[in-house]
């Protein structure tokens, strides 16, 4: 009897948080920060991605924007539902596609997991508000194969209490018998000796299998019975966070906390793909055995976009950039991933080697091609410019890395950039477009215009235009450029980089003539 009084004081105490929740909000005691400003009113522009979609997400970052072949204007973020703050957390995948440039957007989640009820309650600007003990997936990518249409995203997935700074060294796979195999460990236990074998099947320490198996999700059955977990629900007293049941059972997975087997907590690369331009997704495939060394620790997408490249010896081939951080020093490089069969399988190429004048960091990167299938890269730094290096052999080494004098960054730790081809010409030459924020804070952001000149086989990008799309005391934070179906650019950009702010990220298109004409000098 005892303990039936004590669940129900749980729900009404939980009750009565809730209640809390929604006055505090209503009284507008969420503020922010003094000094922080938005760009004025989204009226040149739409929003993807808003509390009031479909989604029920407050909190959105991270964009990812691509124009697939039939026009159709595909946009990736994070769903942030458990506030702003990267993973460890509650983050889930959000799609929103366009079918007329962008003026209207239909949103899905295209992958979620349920271990942490999707709810998005309305949270003080305290950036260290999160859901720790979450599954997440984070930071999406993204890239059409121009011969199949079929349209990749590739995102990193995190186990629970994982992030960044606490992936462990290691691809969370061992070999066995000349296979790599997931590495699992018994919840409770300390060692990660439980294998999942090629058949699906989980395997003990001892090389027996057990009752227990995974099917392609990752969720786990016994005697082929899913098993499953009940789903929790985060509320704060204030900024105090504290955990009920929704007495919703879910599949269990291993990167959950209650599943009876878990992943090695480490960072993982989901790949997932989408047949109908965005509309729908499979379920993911994890890649880490593929393109992840034993000896790395945190390995994560570049988020934006990926490329194919169109000419030369490696045409046809697609491929994802991808940044690593050292674990001893914590230097942060990218390399890319690779396939040269539409997908089906996966390698990684060399990283970018660092030096003097980049500094300890060339981290989420963007790659443009030229018309030999030579690549070049633009590098997020923290030596106040964008970092560049090139390859002449498909991503698989990287050659002369350096910083950009015309292309300031974000002093401090940096920024994510964009950068794409412009197909057709300007000012009758090939061309490159590049956003970034040049001030501090993540402010004053522009869009670049670089016009690519060969010389004797050798290409240089020439900038020639820059566009001030924010001013130095208005945030311009993570961005992605596309070109739109009838020749003029979009972006998706995100209007702040205070934490806890809700529907900042906006989508505004512009023509040629007004990267142009209307340029700074």
């Amino acid at each position: 009897m005892r303990a039936k009084v004590n669940k129900n004081a749980i729900k009404i105490f939980a009750a009565c948080i809730a209640i809390l929740a929604v006055f505090t909000a209503g009284f507008g005691f969420v503020l922010m920060p003094a000094g922080a400003l938005f760009a004025e009113g989204p009226a040149d522009g739409t929003k993807p991605f808003s509390s009031e979609g479909n989604i029920g997400s407050r909190y959105y970052r991270i964009p990812a924007l691509l124009t697939a072949q039939d026009g159709t204007l595909i946009a990736a973020m994070d769903a942030r539902f458990g506030g702003t703050a990267d993973s460890p957390n509650n983050l889930d995948t959000a799609v929103s596609t366009s079918t007329d440039n962008g003026a209207t957007w239909t949103d899905c989640l295209a992958f979620s997991f349920a271990d942490w009820e999707n709810a998005s309650p309305s949270l003080l600007p305290d950036g260290s508000l999160r859901i720790l003990n979450s599954a997440s997936v984070i930071d999406p990518s993204l890239l059409q194969d121009g011969q199949t249409g079929r349209v990749f995203m590739l995102v990193d997935a995190f186990p629970y209490a994982t992030g960044f700074s606490s992936s462990q060294t290691g691809s969370g796979y061992t070999e066995v018998d000349g296979e790599k195999c997931l590495m699992l460990r018994k919840n409770g236990e300390e060692n990660y000796d439980y294998t999942v074998r090629g058949d699906g099947a989980i395997y003990d320490k001892n090389g027996q299998k057990t009752a227990y198996s995974l099917n392609s999700r990752g969720e786990i059955l016994e005697n082929g019975t899913p098993l499953t977990i009940t789903q929790k629900r985060q509320h704060y007293w204030y900024t105090v966070p504290f955990a009920t049941g929704t007495g919703q059972d879910v599949p269990m997975h291993i990167f959950y906390q209650d599943a009876l087997f878990q992943a090695y907590p480490t960072s993982y690369l989901y790949l997932m793909w989408s047949d109908d331009n965005g509309r729908t997704w499979s379920d993911p495939v994890d890649l880490n055995a593929q393109v992840k060394s034993d000896d790395a620790g945190f390995t994560g997408v570049c988020p934006g976009r990926g490329i194919q490249i169109e000419n030369g010896a490696h045409a046809g081939r697609l491929i994802f950039p991808v940044y690593s951080a050292d674990p001893e020093t914590g230097d942060q490089f990218f390399s890319v991933i690779y396939s040269d069969d539409h997908g089906a399988t996966w390698a990684a190429g060399e990283p970018v080697t660092l030096n003097e004048t980049v500094g300890a960091c060339m981290s989420e990167t963007q790659l443009v091609q030229f018309a030999d299938g030579s690549l070049q890269a633009f590098s997020r730094t923290q030596a106040g410019f964008v970092g560049t290096a090139c390859s002449a052999d498909g991503g698989m080494t990287w050659q002369d890395a350096q910083l950009i004098d015309e292309l300031p960054l974000a002093a401090g730790s940096g920024c994510q950039l964009s950068a794409i081809n412009y197909t057709g010409k300007i000012d009758g030459k090939d061309a490159v477009l590049l956003s970034a924020p040049a001030g501090d804070g993540r402010t004053n952001g522009f869009i670049y215009i670089g016009l690519i000149e060969e010389n004797a086989g050798r290409y240089s990008i020439n900038w020639t235009y820059k566009t001030e799309v924010t001013d130095a005391n208005t945030y311009f934070a993570y961005s992605c450029l596309t070109q739109l179906s009838d020749g003029s650019v979009g972006l998706l950009y995100e209007q702040s980089n205070i934490a806890q702010s809700v529907d900042t990220t906006l989508f505004k298109t512009f023509t040629v003539t007004e990267l142009t004409v209307s340029a700074v000098q």
